[in-house]
């Protein structure tokens, strides 16, 4: 029997991305709640859990790395990126199995802390080949809708590794817990393994293939620069150089680092706000920004990336971020309706949706921008600098509170938003016709 081919099956296709991004999404949650509750009640101190969490985003900061690898180490006879993508997921298991096996994880926390950096290893290089995958395979009409639910099934993924996997430590302990996440990624991970990138590509390595090699991407404008792909790190780098030398290419750069800045910014002055200064619980705080927050990020992601294919990304990217700018402002303006808990409630549902309608808009955005043959290079680098834009900003919070106060540092925030507008319409390849 002839195995599916993701580039000629648009559901498929669609399902296999979403269900990746719901394994990326799973280990997140696992670590933030499930395993950090497990710790405290196990007599874990908050050092030891604080350093847990960082152990596991170590690897994220790096990821960048994998890009180069992935791009020129690439296998045509078994997929270009799908090899790379059963190596992360079998790499994920095992550290699992290995953490599963653990008496005590926290009597042995250097142990617990090299599995937990070798599982975001695996779980940051499964991040960079599916991105890129999603680039070969995505047609430009797709490219928005499948940025949404790519995001929103990270936040359904982050659901079950906090949410679910908790529930099943309290029913059975940690090691139901573990063998539970095991099940998820291990199940999601058969996708990838049953279905093949393209007609041609050989299902295993003893298979034969059914039909001659073709692109492997839906968009066949692109075909032949994804089959020209980097034959050396020398030619790799040149096409990388190349890349960012289109002003499209550049000024994406740009927008990246200030795309989420303002958000940014303003979180800490906003966590300081409500809870210091407004009199929030912690457990009220929790409340709105980690649950009510989170689900509407998810349906504001899934929505932009439906609204994306079909207005265009840029028109929903400057859209979302001209509603912020002035969501911002508002609020920082309207000072006298902050004892209000229902307006509060309400800007911070409405700035989760908001920013999870530009995410998804803005990665549809990349998907068109990077050359299909340095995929997973640029699409990460592009990541990398909204990280950077992200934390870059963090440490001024502090001194522009200090100076303008909050009113005056939601104000630049909001002008930070708006100035990303502008920048937009310089984002299209006229090489390609995008939908603006």
């Amino acid at each position: 029997m002839r195995p599916l081919a993701l580039s000629e099956h648009r559901v498929i296709r669609l399902v296999v991305l979403c269900a990746l991004y719901v394994a990326q999404g799973v280990p997140f949650g696992f670590l933030t709640v499930t395993l950090a509750a497990a710790m405290a009640a196990n007599g874990a101190e908050t050092e030891a859990i604080a350093s847990v969490f960082a152990l596991g985003t170590i690897p994220w900061a790096f990821k960048w790395v994998w890009g180069p690898f992935v791009d020129r180490f690439g296998n045509s006879r078994w997929g270009r990126r799908r090899p790379w993508i059963l190596v992360a997921q079998a790499g994920m298991i095992g550290t699992l199995v290995a953490m599963a096996m653990m008496p005590d994880p926290v009597a042995d926390l250097q142990t617990l802390g090299t599995l937990v950096v070798l599982h975001n290893i695996f779980n940051s290089l499964q991040d960079v080949c599916v991105d890129a995958m999603a680039i070969d395979l995505l047609p430009p009409e797709d490219r928005g809708k499948a940025s949404g639910l790519m995001y929103g099934a990270k936040y359904g993924g982050t659901a079950i590794g906090g949410g679910g996997l908790s529930i099943l430590a309290g029913l059975g302990g940690m090691p139901i817990a573990y063998v539970g996440m095991i099940a998820v990624i291990g199940g999601i991970a058969l996708l990838p393994l049953l279905t093949i990138e393209k007609p041609g590509d050989l299902l295993f390595p003893w298979s034969k293939p059914s039909e001659p090699p073709v692109a492997p991407t839906a968009d066949h404008e692109a075909a032949a620069e994804l089959e020209a792909r980097p034959r050396s790190t020398i030619a790799l780098l040149k096409d990388l150089g190349g890349a960012f030398t289109v002003p499209a290419a550049i000024v994406t750069a740009v927008v990246a680092l200030l795309a989420t800045a303002a958000s940014g910014l303003l979180s800490p002055i906003a966590t300081n706000l409500f809870v210091a200064d407004l009199g929030w619980s912690q457990e009220e705080y929790g409340a709105a920004t980690g649950g009510a927050a989170v689900f509407a990020g998810l349906a504001g992601a899934v929505l932009g990336g439906f609204l994306a294919d079909l207005v265009g990304p840029r028109r929903i990217f400057a859209t979302c971020s001209l509603i912020l700018a002035a969501l911002f402002a508002v609020f920082g303006l309207g000072d006298v309706f902050w004892e209000n808990r229902t307006l509060v409630w309400t800007y911070l549902i409405f700035e989760s949706a908001l920013a999870g309608c530009l995410n998804a808009a803005f990665f549809a955005i990349c998907f068109g921008v990077c050359r299909p043959s340095i995929a997973a290079t640029q699409f990460t680098a592009y990541m990398a600098l909204m990280n950077l834009g992200v934390s870059g900003v963090y440490m001024l919070s502090g001194p522009l509170e200090d100076r303008y106060g909050v009113q005056g540092t939601y104000l630049i925030g909001a002008a930070m938003q708006f100035s990303v507008v502008l920048l937009v319409p310089f984002t299209l390849v006229l090489r390609r016709k995008t939908a603006i």
